[in-house]
Protein backbone atom coordinates (compact mmCIF):
# COMPACT_ATOMS: atom_id res chain seq x y z
CA UNK A 1 0.00 0.00 0.00
CA UNK A 2 1.04 3.62 -0.44
CA UNK A 3 1.37 6.45 2.03
CA UNK A 4 2.43 10.07 1.87
CA UNK A 5 4.87 11.42 4.43
CA UNK A 6 6.68 14.64 5.25
CA UNK A 7 10.29 13.51 5.49
CA UNK A 8 13.73 15.03 5.89
CA UNK A 9 17.10 13.52 4.96
CA UNK A 10 19.27 16.11 6.68
CA UNK A 11 18.98 18.60 9.52
CA UNK A 12 18.60 22.30 8.73
CA UNK A 13 16.02 24.98 8.05
CA UNK A 14 12.69 23.08 8.22
CA UNK A 15 11.36 25.14 5.30
CA UNK A 16 14.12 23.74 3.13
CA UNK A 17 14.80 20.20 4.39
CA UNK A 18 11.18 18.96 4.67
CA UNK A 19 9.58 17.39 1.62
CA UNK A 20 6.34 15.55 0.86
CA UNK A 21 6.97 12.09 -0.59
CA UNK A 22 4.89 9.09 -1.60
CA UNK A 23 6.14 5.66 -0.49
CA UNK A 24 5.09 2.04 -0.80
CA UNK A 25 4.87 0.16 2.50
CA UNK A 26 3.76 -3.30 3.55
CA UNK A 27 0.33 -3.78 5.10
CA UNK A 28 1.31 -7.19 6.49
CA UNK A 29 1.24 -7.11 10.28
CA UNK A 30 3.65 -8.86 12.60
CA UNK A 31 2.38 -10.13 15.99
CA UNK A 32 1.58 -7.25 18.37
CA UNK A 33 1.39 -4.68 15.56
CA UNK A 34 -1.43 -2.39 14.48
CA UNK A 35 -1.92 -0.38 11.30
CA UNK A 36 -3.13 3.17 11.93
CA UNK A 37 -4.38 5.82 9.54
CA UNK A 38 -3.48 9.19 11.04
CA UNK A 39 -6.31 11.71 11.07
CA UNK A 40 -4.62 14.86 12.38
CA UNK A 41 -1.21 15.89 13.68
CA UNK A 42 -0.11 19.32 14.99
CA UNK A 43 3.21 21.10 14.59
CA UNK A 44 4.80 21.55 18.01
CA UNK A 45 7.98 23.54 18.76
CA UNK A 46 9.85 20.28 19.38
CA UNK A 47 8.96 19.19 15.82
CA UNK A 48 10.69 22.29 14.43
CA UNK A 49 13.68 21.66 16.70
CA UNK A 50 13.93 18.05 15.50
CA UNK A 51 14.09 19.12 11.85
CA UNK A 52 16.74 21.69 12.76
CA UNK A 53 18.79 19.04 14.55
CA UNK A 54 18.51 21.11 17.74
CA UNK A 55 16.44 18.68 19.81
CA UNK A 56 18.07 16.55 22.50
CA UNK A 57 17.08 13.34 20.68
CA UNK A 58 18.10 13.16 17.03
CA UNK A 59 16.25 10.55 14.92
CA UNK A 60 18.18 8.45 12.41
CA UNK A 61 17.91 9.94 8.92
CA UNK A 62 15.92 9.93 6.75
CA UNK A 63 13.10 10.60 9.24
CA UNK A 64 9.39 11.42 9.19
CA UNK A 65 8.29 14.59 10.97
CA UNK A 66 5.81 14.93 13.81
CA UNK A 67 5.51 13.76 17.39
CA UNK A 68 1.81 13.82 18.29
CA UNK A 69 -1.31 12.61 16.46
CA UNK A 70 -4.73 11.01 16.59
CA UNK A 71 -5.55 8.11 14.30
CA UNK A 72 -7.97 5.28 13.50
CA UNK A 73 -6.93 1.63 13.61
CA UNK A 74 -7.43 0.00 10.19
CA UNK A 75 -5.71 -3.31 10.95
CA UNK A 76 -4.61 -5.03 14.14
CA UNK A 77 -2.97 -8.17 15.46
CA UNK A 78 -3.23 -6.75 19.01
CA UNK A 79 -6.04 -8.06 21.22
CA UNK A 80 -6.70 -4.66 22.85
CA UNK A 81 -7.11 -2.83 19.52
CA UNK A 82 -9.70 -3.43 16.81
CA UNK A 83 -10.26 -1.78 13.42
CA UNK A 84 -12.22 1.42 13.93
CA UNK A 85 -10.71 2.21 17.35
CA UNK A 86 -9.39 5.75 17.79
CA UNK A 87 -5.89 6.04 19.23
CA UNK A 88 -3.50 8.82 20.23
CA UNK A 89 0.26 8.53 20.31
CA UNK A 90 3.16 10.48 21.72
CA UNK A 91 6.78 9.54 22.16
CA UNK A 92 9.85 11.68 21.57
CA UNK A 93 10.60 9.60 18.47
CA UNK A 94 7.08 9.32 17.07
CA UNK A 95 6.59 9.98 13.36
CA UNK A 96 3.10 11.21 12.51
CA UNK A 97 3.05 13.52 9.51
CA UNK A 98 1.91 10.76 7.18
CA UNK A 99 -1.24 9.55 5.47
CA UNK A 100 -1.19 6.62 7.84
CA UNK A 101 -1.96 8.99 10.39
CA UNK A 102 -9.74 15.19 15.11
CA UNK A 103 -8.55 18.08 16.98
CA UNK A 104 -8.59 17.33 20.71
CA UNK A 105 -7.12 13.87 20.28
CA UNK A 106 -4.35 15.21 18.05
CA UNK A 107 -3.21 17.66 20.74
CA UNK A 108 -3.82 15.57 23.86
CA UNK A 109 -0.34 14.32 24.62
CA UNK A 110 1.96 17.37 24.73
CA UNK A 111 0.37 20.67 25.80
CA UNK A 112 -2.07 19.60 28.55
CA UNK A 113 0.27 16.91 29.90
CA UNK A 114 3.13 19.42 30.16
CA UNK A 115 0.83 21.81 32.05
CA UNK A 116 -0.40 19.06 34.40
CA UNK A 117 3.09 17.73 35.11
CA UNK A 118 4.56 21.15 35.92
CA UNK A 119 1.83 21.92 38.42
CA UNK A 120 2.36 18.47 39.95
CA UNK A 121 6.10 19.15 40.25
CA UNK A 122 5.43 22.47 41.95
CA UNK A 123 3.36 20.87 44.71
CA UNK A 124 0.43 23.21 44.06
CA UNK A 125 -2.49 23.21 46.49
CA UNK A 126 -5.93 24.80 46.23
CA UNK A 127 -5.65 28.57 46.58
CA UNK A 128 -1.97 28.76 45.56
CA UNK A 129 -0.77 31.20 42.89
CA UNK A 130 1.43 30.48 39.88
CA UNK A 131 2.91 32.78 37.25
CA UNK A 132 3.67 31.85 33.66
CA UNK A 133 5.05 33.46 30.53
CA UNK A 134 3.93 32.41 27.03
CA UNK A 135 0.40 32.32 28.45
CA UNK A 136 -1.17 32.44 24.98
CA UNK A 137 0.62 29.26 23.85
CA UNK A 138 -0.93 25.81 23.80
CA UNK A 139 0.75 24.95 27.10
CA UNK A 140 -0.16 28.33 28.61
CA UNK A 141 -3.84 27.96 27.76
CA UNK A 142 -3.87 24.43 29.20
CA UNK A 143 -2.27 25.77 32.39
CA UNK A 144 -5.04 28.34 32.78
CA UNK A 145 -7.88 25.85 32.36
CA UNK A 146 -6.37 23.00 34.39
CA UNK A 147 -5.39 25.43 37.17
CA UNK A 148 -8.96 26.75 37.27
CA UNK A 149 -10.31 23.21 37.64
CA UNK A 150 -7.89 22.48 40.47
CA UNK A 151 -8.53 25.73 42.34
CA UNK A 152 -5.19 27.42 41.59
CA UNK A 153 -4.80 31.10 40.70
CA UNK A 154 -2.78 32.25 37.68
CA UNK A 155 -0.81 35.32 36.64
CA UNK A 156 -0.39 35.14 32.88
CA UNK A 157 2.26 37.04 30.93
CA UNK A 158 1.88 37.73 27.19
CA UNK A 159 3.70 39.87 24.64
CA UNK A 160 2.12 43.22 23.83
CA UNK A 161 0.29 43.37 20.49
CA UNK A 162 -2.33 45.50 18.66
CA UNK A 163 -5.26 43.35 19.90
CA UNK A 164 -3.94 43.00 23.45
CA UNK A 165 -7.26 43.91 25.12
CA UNK A 166 -9.09 41.18 23.22
CA UNK A 167 -6.43 38.61 24.13
CA UNK A 168 -6.50 39.61 27.80
CA UNK A 169 -10.28 39.27 27.92
CA UNK A 170 -10.10 35.88 26.21
CA UNK A 171 -7.58 34.47 28.71
CA UNK A 172 -9.58 35.87 31.63
CA UNK A 173 -12.77 34.24 30.29
CA UNK A 174 -10.86 30.97 30.17
CA UNK A 175 -10.15 31.29 33.89
CA UNK A 176 -6.97 33.38 34.13
CA UNK A 177 -7.00 35.61 37.21
CA UNK A 178 -4.50 38.21 35.99
CA UNK A 179 -3.11 38.87 32.50
CA UNK A 180 -0.16 41.24 32.13
CA UNK A 181 2.05 42.19 29.23
CA UNK A 182 5.80 41.82 29.72
CA UNK A 183 5.97 45.60 30.16
CA UNK A 184 3.23 45.60 32.82
CA UNK A 185 5.08 43.00 34.91
CA UNK A 186 7.75 45.60 35.69
CA UNK A 187 5.22 47.89 37.39
CA UNK A 188 2.29 45.72 38.42
CA UNK A 189 4.50 42.91 39.67
CA UNK A 190 6.13 45.15 42.26
CA UNK A 191 2.75 46.10 43.69
CA UNK A 192 1.23 42.62 43.70
CA UNK A 193 0.56 41.58 47.30
CA UNK A 194 0.82 37.83 46.92
CA UNK A 195 3.79 35.77 45.76
CA UNK A 196 3.42 32.84 43.38
CA UNK A 197 4.56 29.42 44.52
CA UNK A 198 5.38 28.29 40.98
CA UNK A 199 6.76 29.96 37.85
CA UNK A 200 6.40 28.27 34.46
CA UNK A 201 8.93 29.34 31.85
CA UNK A 202 8.54 28.64 28.14
CA UNK A 203 10.40 31.71 26.87
CA UNK A 204 13.76 32.22 28.56
CA UNK A 205 15.85 35.40 28.56
CA UNK A 206 14.60 38.37 30.59
CA UNK A 207 11.08 36.94 30.65
CA UNK A 208 12.44 34.10 32.77
CA UNK A 209 14.11 36.66 35.02
CA UNK A 210 10.82 38.53 35.45
CA UNK A 211 8.69 35.60 36.55
CA UNK A 212 11.34 33.90 38.72
CA UNK A 213 11.97 37.17 40.59
CA UNK A 214 8.32 37.25 41.70
CA UNK A 215 8.39 33.78 43.30
CA UNK A 216 7.69 33.30 46.98
CA UNK A 217 10.50 32.13 49.26
CA UNK A 218 11.33 28.54 48.40
CA UNK A 219 9.26 28.68 45.20
CA UNK A 220 9.99 26.66 42.06
CA UNK A 221 10.84 27.73 38.52
CA UNK A 222 10.02 25.06 35.94
CA UNK A 223 11.35 25.52 32.40
CA UNK A 224 9.68 23.63 29.55
CA UNK A 225 10.85 25.63 26.55
CA UNK A 226 12.91 28.55 25.26
CA UNK A 227 10.94 30.28 22.52
CA UNK A 228 13.14 33.39 22.68
CA UNK A 229 16.20 31.22 21.94
CA UNK A 230 18.01 33.17 24.67
CA UNK A 231 19.66 31.82 27.82
CA UNK A 232 17.36 31.53 30.83
CA UNK A 233 18.11 34.35 33.27
CA UNK A 234 17.70 34.02 37.05
CA UNK A 235 18.81 36.64 39.55
CA UNK A 236 21.44 35.79 42.14
CA UNK A 237 19.23 37.09 44.95
CA UNK A 238 16.39 34.75 43.92
CA UNK A 239 18.69 31.75 44.19
CA UNK A 240 20.79 32.77 47.21
CA UNK A 241 18.44 34.78 49.39
CA UNK A 242 15.00 33.62 48.27
CA UNK A 243 16.00 29.95 48.00
CA UNK A 244 14.09 29.19 44.81
CA UNK A 245 14.56 25.91 42.93
CA UNK A 246 15.07 25.87 39.16
CA UNK A 247 14.30 22.68 37.23
CA UNK A 248 13.44 21.63 33.70
CA UNK A 249 10.88 19.17 32.38
CA UNK A 250 10.39 17.02 29.28
CA UNK A 251 6.99 15.38 29.55
CA UNK A 252 7.92 12.19 27.67
CA UNK A 253 10.78 11.50 30.07
CA UNK A 254 8.57 12.28 33.08
CA UNK A 255 5.86 9.91 31.86
CA UNK A 256 8.39 7.15 31.25
CA UNK A 257 9.40 7.35 34.93
CA UNK A 258 5.92 7.87 36.45
CA UNK A 259 3.75 5.17 34.92
CA UNK A 260 0.97 5.13 37.52
CA UNK A 261 0.77 8.91 37.79
CA UNK A 262 0.66 9.11 33.99
CA UNK A 263 -2.47 6.93 33.96
CA UNK A 264 -4.09 9.24 36.51
CA UNK A 265 -3.04 12.32 34.54
CA UNK A 266 -4.37 11.09 31.19
CA UNK A 267 -7.65 9.99 32.75
CA UNK A 268 -8.06 13.40 34.39
CA UNK A 269 -7.17 15.36 31.25
CA UNK A 270 -9.58 13.26 29.17
CA UNK A 271 -12.33 13.90 31.73
CA UNK A 272 -11.66 17.67 31.51
CA UNK A 273 -12.01 17.50 27.72
CA UNK A 274 -15.21 15.43 27.81
CA UNK A 275 -17.06 17.83 30.09
CA UNK A 276 -15.81 20.93 28.27
CA UNK A 277 -13.51 22.22 31.00
CA UNK A 278 -10.42 21.93 28.77
CA UNK A 279 -10.15 23.06 25.16
CA UNK A 280 -7.65 22.77 22.35
CA UNK A 281 -5.86 26.03 21.46
CA UNK A 282 -6.87 28.01 18.36
CA UNK A 283 -5.44 26.27 15.30
CA UNK A 284 -4.97 26.81 11.59
CA UNK A 285 -5.69 23.66 9.56
CA UNK A 286 -3.64 22.45 6.59
CA UNK A 287 -3.61 19.44 4.27
CA UNK A 288 -0.25 17.70 3.95
CA UNK A 289 0.25 19.38 0.57
CA UNK A 290 0.39 22.75 2.33
CA UNK A 291 3.27 21.69 4.57
CA UNK A 292 5.62 24.50 3.53
CA UNK A 293 3.12 27.18 4.57
CA UNK A 294 2.28 25.35 7.80
CA UNK A 295 5.95 25.12 8.78
CA UNK A 296 6.53 28.77 7.84
CA UNK A 297 3.57 29.90 9.97
CA UNK A 298 4.69 27.75 12.88
CA UNK A 299 8.16 29.30 12.82
CA UNK A 300 7.22 32.99 12.59
CA UNK A 301 5.45 33.08 15.97
CA UNK A 302 2.57 35.25 14.70
CA UNK A 303 0.02 32.52 13.93
CA UNK A 304 -2.18 30.14 15.86
CA UNK A 305 -1.00 26.55 16.29
CA UNK A 306 -0.65 24.77 12.94
CA UNK A 307 -2.18 21.34 12.41
CA UNK A 308 -2.25 18.86 9.53
CA UNK A 309 -5.71 17.47 8.83
CA UNK A 310 -4.84 14.26 7.05
CA UNK A 311 -8.38 12.88 6.94
CA UNK A 312 -11.63 14.85 6.82
CA UNK A 313 -12.98 13.10 9.92
CA UNK A 314 -13.18 15.98 12.42
CA UNK A 315 -15.34 14.52 15.19
CA UNK A 316 -14.98 16.48 18.44
CA UNK A 317 -15.18 13.24 20.39
CA UNK A 318 -12.53 10.55 20.12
Amino acid sequence: MQRRAIKYSKFGDPRQVAELVTETISAELEPNEALVRWLASPINPLDINKLQGAYAFKPPLPAIGGSEAVGRVIGSSVTKLSPGDKVVIFTVNSSCWTDLSVIQGATLMINPTTAWIMMRMGGMEKGDWLIQNSANSGVGRAVIEIAREKGYHTINIVRDRPQIRELKNELIRMGGDIVWTEEEVRTEGKNFKGRPKLALNGVGGKSCLQISSLLSRGGMLVTYGGMSKKAHEISTSSLVFNGITAVGVANALWMANHEEETKIMLSEIQEFYVRGALHSPPMEEHPLENYKKAIENSMDGKHAKQIFIIDDEKSSKI
